[in-house]
């Protein structure tokens, strides 16, 4: 609710006060994040709904490392999944991690310290801050007594299973803190799924392949746009005289034509499982507000 009032009725009345030209029906999650994003992250696990894609956008796009407040386990699940691939590094202040932290900063990996409690070990805090200095153009930080060089590609994140933690001003200052605490519209969205999963197994089947169809696609689609800007980028001399570029944009049209039609069927297919899902809205509301009231 804060989130919503700050950010659609306090600025979004500012920037119409002040005669700021700006789109009918801004959502924040379309200006910092795309469908391709939004849909591949659904695929690793992340609920759909406002509340959790914001999440999403403030554990991956925030200046400073994430500490997600999350006593559901729903994003540290979705973390793990995320950047399995990337090779994940998942440890907690008991454990020795400093020599995984180290390769994870050289070597440009993702790593999570997870379970935390409201005190963070102060070692880390070169890393929070990012403390870093250049030596002959490279940048180096200083871990406890070892000198290591900083990869760009490395990302921290960290996460606790306590509902509402007293951090004090230097960790909210060094770390930037994400509240993913569910809400009673997020767990009846949620609950949705679970409820028509139960009900209707062929529905909810029919349902995830879509979704992963579209994602597929989406990012297929993003894929042609990035090699097609690369390519007329990379491109010399006149365009027509190009063979390959021009065999690259027939295919590419070939492709999105294609893909384009599958969106659409998709599209229609996904309003009638959407309306045949709605029936069930009631029942996965009312364990929402019993979740909400036994808790």
């Amino acid at each position: 609710e804060f989130r919503t009032d700050m950010t659609y009725n306090s600025w979004v009345t500012q920037v119409g006060d002040k005669g700021i030209d700006r789109t009918e029906g801004f959502k924040l999650q379309t200006l910092l994040t795309s469908d391709v994003e939004i849909a591949a992250w659904g695929g690793n696990g992340l609920p759909s709904d406002e509340l959790c894609v914001q999440n999403g956008i403030l554990v991956t796009k925030s200046s400073r490392w994430p500490l997600c407040v999350d006593p559901q386990m729903q994003i540290v699940s979705w973390i793990k999944k995320k950047e399995e691939k990337a090779g994940l590094t998942v440890k907690t202040f008991n454990d020795e991690y400093i020599k995984f932290l180290e390769l994870a900063i050289q070597y440009g990996k993702p790593f999570l310290f997870e379970n935390l409690d409201e005190e963070l070990d102060p070692m880390i805090d070169p890393v929070l801050e990012k403390r870093y200095v250049f030596v002959n153009g490279q940048k180096m930080i200083t871990l406890g007594d070892n000198t290591l060089e900083w990869s760009d590609n490395f990302t921290l994140m960290m996460t606790t299973k306590l509902s509402n933690p007293k951090y004090t001003p230097e960790v909210m200052g060094k770390a930037s803190i994400v509240n993913c605490v569910i809400t009673l519209e997020g767990l009846a969205s949620q609950l949705l799924n679970v409820v028509v999963g139960f009900e209707r197994p062929d529905l909810e089947e029919a349902r995830q392949k879509l979704v992963t169809q579209m994602s597929d696609n989406r990012q297929v689609i993003k894929s042609l746009e990035d090699t097609l800007l690369r390519e007329l980028a990379a491109s010399k001399g006149s365009i027509l005289d190009n063979d390959e570029l021009i065999a690259t944009l027939n295919n590419a049209k070939a492709k999105s034509i294609e893909i384009g039609e599958s969106l659409a069927t998709a599209a229609k297919t996904s309003e009638e499982i959407d309306k045949t899902r709605s029936l069930y809205q009631k029942v996965a509301k009312r364990g929402s507000i019993l979740y909400f009231a036994m808790s």
